[in-house]
């Protein structure tokens, strides 16, 4: 089994894509400005601002606000608040959870067709209008097997579902 640090790693990387867990692991221990991050990380500011965006957005991350008193500005200092970590986690969970189903669904009560161009598969209804020739690129539409796709789809809903009661 994981430990707790090894998941929240896993989940910070997924959620805040490339940079994101570097810009994470500054401000961990310490409150750090966007630019502060930025040389410390070698990664762009903006790009760190949509990191540190993503995670205040996840209420993963907060800031305190000062104002530069030569400048006028605000400067915000960025800190990590992994108290609603575990809450965010399962919320994300249930969601993606959500989505899974809905395309159980509709791999389940759908009839698919496809091209040999690698086009995107249709359903019956709109191969039929198009007398099974492919909207994309005019080829042959033939039918798809997406058996394994559902089969798939299930155990990853299992799965999913049998670690949340955990």
């Amino acid at each position: 089994m994981k430990d707790v640090s090894t998941v929240i790693f896993e989940f910070l990387e997924g959620l805040l894509g490339e940079g994101g867990v570097e810009v994470a692991s500054t401000i961990y221990d310490n409150e750090y400005t966007d630019e502060e991050i930025a040389k410390e990380t070698n990664i762009r500011v903006n790009t760190v601002r949509k990191v540190l965006y993503r995670l205040y957005d996840n209420r993963l991350a907060s800031y305190r606000r000062t104002r530069d008193k030569k400048t006028g500005w605000y400067i915000y200092y960025w800190k990590m608040d992994l108290n609603k970590a575990s809450e965010v986690m399962r919320s994300l969970e249930r969601e993606y959870l959500q989505k899974l189903m809905e395309r159980l669904e509709h791999e389940r009560n759908n009839m698919f067709f496809s091209c040999d161009n690698g086009c995107e598969k249709v359903i019956f209804d709109v191969a039929s209008e198009n007398d099974f020739r492919c909207p994309g690129c005019n080829g042959k539409l033939s039918y798809v097997d997406n058996s394994s796709l559902v089969r798939s789809l299930e155990e990853q809903i299992k799965k999913l579902e049998t670690g949340m009661e955990n």
